[in-house]
C-alpha cells in the first residue's frame, strides 16, 4: 500500500483536560506518512507541558497568541505539505487505524476529493456513546425506524441537500480532503466567524462531492464547553447566513430550482421511511452521492450503488 502524506492540524487553548487523548489518537495509529502540526494560542493550564511531552513526534509546534481557532488553523495549514489534509480539535479523537482507511480511500478512488467517515460521538470521559445523533422531536424520528438503514440516511450530503437545510451534521472530526480541493477553495478558513467549518464546506461544495465512507474515522467529544454549545445562537446565525448565501449562488446557476425544492420536500419522508419505489426519488432529486463501502471480497474500499 502507498502512504500519501496526511497533514493534520490541532489547535488548542487551555485544553489540558483532553488534549493528550487527542494527540495519542493520532500518533498511536503508527501511520508512516503523517505530518502532525499543533498550534497553541498561549495556554496557561498545563497544555503546553503535554504538547512538549510528544514534541519529538510532532512535525511543527507553534506557541503564540491568536485571535481564535480559525486564525490558529490558518497558521497550521500554511505549514502543511501533505497530499491529504484535515484537522482535529484538541478535545476530539480519531478512531483506531482511521488514517489507514483514509489513505486507502484516496489511493483507490480517484474521483473522491472530499470524504467523511461515519459520524460518531464521545462522552466527556472518552466513551464512544453513539453512532449518530438524532433530534428526537423532529418529524422523521420514530423508534422502530432507528436501524442501520436509517443511520445511513443521516450520513450522506450533496450541495442540494445542504442548501435545502440539512447542513448541521457534516462532522468535521471525520472529514479529510485532497490538497487540490483546498487550493481551489481558497486555501484558508475565514477567521472572522465561529462557524468557519460550515462556511468552508459551502466553498468545497462549489468544486466537489462529499462522499461518506462506512468507516469510523473521528468522533466529537460532547462536554458542553465547545464554542458550538456556549455560543450556540451566534453559531446558528452565522450558519444560516452562509447557507442562505450558498443557496442563492446555487439557485442562480440552476434553472428549475423551485420545483426541485418542492419535490425534495414532498419525497423526503418516503426516503426516510423506506417506502417502496418512492424512496428512490429524494436521493435523485438532491443528487446524493453513493456511500463508500468496504468490499470484503475485494478487500478494498469501493463506491457503492447510488
Amino acid at each position: 500500500m502507498q502512504y500519501p502524506k496526511i497533514s493534520i492540524v490541532t489547535v488548542s487553548f487551555n485544553s489540558a483536560q483532553y488534549i493528550e487523548a487527542g494527540i495519542l489518537s493520532i500518533l498511536e495509529q503508527g501511520y508512516p506518512a503523517l505530518e502532525y502540526i499543533v498550534v497553541d494560542g498561549g495556554s496557561t493550564d498545563g497544555t503546553r507541558d503535554i504538547i512538549d511531552k510528544y514534541r519529538y513526534r510532532i512535525a511543527h509546534v507553534i506557541y503564540e497568541p491568536d485571535n481564535g481557532p480559525a486564525e490558529a488553523l490558518n497558521k497550521g495549514f500554511k505549514l502543511a505539505t501533505g497530499e491529504i489534509m484535515g484537522w482535529l480539535n484538541s478535545d476530539d479523537r480519531l478512531h483506531t487505524r482511521s488514517l489507514f482507511a483514509v489513505a486507502e480511500i484516496f489511493n483507490s478512488l480517484n474521483d473522491v476529493s472530499w470524504m467523511m467517515g461515519f459520524p460518531t460521538w464521545f462522552s466527556a470521559n472518552g466513551v464512544c456513546v453513539n453512532e449518530i445523533y438524532y433530534n428526537r422531536t423532529g418529524p422523521y424520528f420514530f423508534p422502530q425506524y432507528i436501524g442501520d438503514n436509517l443511520h445511513l440516511k443521516f450520513a450522506r450530503w450533496s450541495k442540494w441537500r445542504f442548501a435545502m437545510g440539512d447542513f448541521s451534521a457534516i462532522q468535521q472530526e471525520s472529514v479529510f480532503w485532497r490538497r487540490s480541493l483546498w487550493e481551489k477553495a481558497g486555501s484558508h478558513v475565514k477567521e472572522e466567524f465561529i462557524a468557519f467549518d460550515l462556511e468552508l464546506w459551502t466553498r468545497f461544495f462549489e468544486h466537489a462531492q462529499l462522499y461518506t465512507a462506512q468507516a469510523m474515522v473521528g468522533g466529537f467529544r460532547v462536554h458542553g464547553n465547545q464554542v458550538s454549545f456556549n455560543q450556540q445562537q451566534r453559531y446558528k446565525q452565522e450558519s444560516q447566513k452562509f447557507i442562505d448565501a450558498f443557496r442563492q449562488r446555487l439557485f442562480e446557476q440552476n434553472f428549475g430550482y423551485t420545483m426541485r425544492t418542492l419535490l425534495a420536500r414532498l419525497t423526503k419522508p418516503f426516503y426516510y421511511y423506506e417506502t417502496p419505489v418512492l424512496k428512490k426519488i429524494y436521493p435523485r432529486v438532491v443528487d446524493l452521492p453513493p456511500h463508500i463501502i468496504y468490499d470484503f471480497l475485494k478487500k478494498q474500499f469501493i463506491i457503492g450503488e447510488s
